[in-house]
């Protein structure tokens, strides 16, 4: 496949993605409101804290699940069907393997917990027992199915990704309506229910995979030499993830501990916009992703990093064409979603999330850099010492200074210092120039921050806040995105590209009118 046809697909594959975001979003907002108000609040409660511990493990199948993914792109990119076979053989393997290690941990330690620390109602710990095991044996069939959902994104078929999600998405909301109608016990109904969904996802999955790749044939052998390699990679991986996980919920203990559980909240409204907004970005990511470790594997050095600075700098461009409304009309949007029940420092937690996440941006292209070239052990070491590092420096300041937007300001420091290192660490296993790197991404990416919220900033000046000024800010901020954008983040060739898309489909609106 050429570079252009290549691109086509990034760009095919992304719109696939988009379309899937905003079906499961809408649908899963709705579904949610549905859930809530056929379990009620307490048993909604015991869902949430029963099926939320089950689901501390899934960090390590995320871990592994990129880890296969990036085995199949390295493979495919060779074109090496037989190497993908035992991928795929292998991967199954370690997944039934995390499965035998996610039951025996959560049916001892989780048991435990369920039992000694978690509060409950006396009356509805039978349904929280139930629950639990449910939960388990769901989480069990989603971890099956990674070998099969990642030979889907690896062979980059994001229409059937897009089609599985929003039926998942569907089957949820329908099965919560059907809820609604039930006499028996809700809770452990639906649990049952879960088991279906995710089964299903399976079957789909299986059944794409093995009429549709070749390469998916399992065979009772095991290449030990390959166990080792994923073993080592997906590893690696799970430590950094765990860093992640350390750090968050590190900061979330140690801001209980110092100012009480009114902080936490405000931090948990700020991360549910970040996390929203973030959405947006995955999909760029998920759609780049198999190309940029498919160049990698033919040593077309020259496309990767192509590759690598387009997706620092484009979903740059597209997080804060909608951070700034955000940011802007924060106080409006945060009024409209939860009334009057705004939890203290929730406005500047957001505010700093949302900065925290723009500059984060510019890390993941350099970890998918580092995930093909598979060389994990110094990046994920560095990486997890300087964001952990937080804990202990948060720790120092709040207790001399008990400000809890002193830590999100310390993230940001912190962030910032993890990107600069992380550049030189990259450098040393895939050549590339950190000039130019700051030339072509974060030079055009500084000329749009500066210019796009000029005018819908100062806008919002003149009128009080209302629905109507958060549109026109939202319009005015599209409007500035894409002259900013166009003059002061694109280079030459890259408007060349822009106008000459543009030149044809003008010419094809002037012939459908002749």
């Amino acid at each position: 496949m050429n570079s252009n046809n290549s691109n086509k697909l990034i760009a095919k594959n992304t719109i696939y993605l988009y379309i899937r975001m905003f079906f499961v979003l809408a649908i899963s907002l709705y579904t949610t409101r549905a859930l809530l108000s056929a379990l009620g609040v307490v048993d909604y409660g015991i869902y949430n804290v029963v099926c939320g511990f089950v689901s501390m493990f899934t960090f390590m199948n995320t871990s592994m699940s990129n880890g296969i993914q990036r085995f199949y792109n390295y493979e495919l990119g060779k074109n090496n069907v037989d190497s993908v076979n035992k991928i795929y053989i292998t991967a199954v393997y370690i997944q039934f393997a995390l499965v035998l290690l996610v039951v025996l941990l959560a049916e001892t330690i989780g048991v435990w917990y369920l039992y000694n620390k978690m509060v409950i109602p006396m009356e509805r710990f039978n349904a929280a027992q139930w629950i639990f095991h449910l939960s388990v044996l769901s989480f069990a069939i989603v971890i099956m199915q990674v070998p099969y959902s990642a030979a889907v994104m690896a062979h980059e078929k994001m229409n059937f990704y897009a089609i599985v999600s929003i039926i998942d998405a569907l089957l949820k909301l329908i099965f919560v309506i059907v809820l609604q109608y039930i006499e028996s016990d809700k809770l452990i109904f639906y649990g049952f229910l879960m088991i279906i969904i995710n089964s299903i996802n399976f079957l789909l999955n299986y059944l794409y995979c093995k009429f549709n790749f070749t390469e998916i044939k399992f065979k009772f052998l095991c290449d030990k030499e390959l166990l080792k390699k994923m073993l080592s990679f997906s590893g690696w991986n799970i430590f950094g993830s765990c860093a992640y996980m350390i750090k968050g919920q590190g900061i979330n203990v140690l801001l209980n501990s110092f100012f009480g559980p009114v902080v936490n909240a405000a931090r948990g409204v700020s991360f549910q916009i970040q996390s929203a907004i973030q959405s947006f970005s995955s999909s760029i990511f998920t759609s780049f992703r198999p190309q940029l470790i498919k160049s990698y594997a033919v040593n077309d050095y020259e496309r990767t990093t192509k590759l690598m600075f387009s997706m620092s700098k484009y979903t740059f461009f597209l997080l804060y064409l909608i951070a700034v409304p955000v940011i802007i009309e924060v106080n409006y949007i945060l009024n409209l979603w939860l009334g009057d029940n705004i939890p203290e420092y929730t406005v500047i937690f957001t505010i700093l999330v949302i900065i925290n996440m723009l500059i984060s941006n510019f890390n993941a292209p350099l970890t998918l850099i580092i995930h093909a070239t598979g060389k994990m052990r110094a990046y994920q070491l560095t990486t997890s010492i300087i964001l952990t590092s937080i804990l202990p420096i948060s720790w120092i300041v709040l207790s001399y200074n008990a400000d809890p937007t002193l830590v999100y300001l310390i993230d940001i420091l912190i962030v910032l210092i993890n990107q600069i290192v992380c550049m030189f660490v990259v450098k040393k296993v895939f050549p590339f120039s950190i000039r130019q790197y700051c030339v072509k991404v974060f030079l055009p990416s500084f000329f749009v921050f500066i210019a796009l919220p000029v005018i819908p900033y100062a806008f919002s000046l003149l009128i009080e806040a209302s629905f109507i000024r958060l549109c026109c800010v939202c319009m005015l901020s599209l409007f500035s995105a894409v002259i900013a954008i166009y003059f002061l983040g694109l280079n030459g060739v890259e408007r060349e590209i822009v106008n000459s898309y543009l030149k044809r489909l003008v010419s094809k609106i002037k012939k459908s009118h002749v």
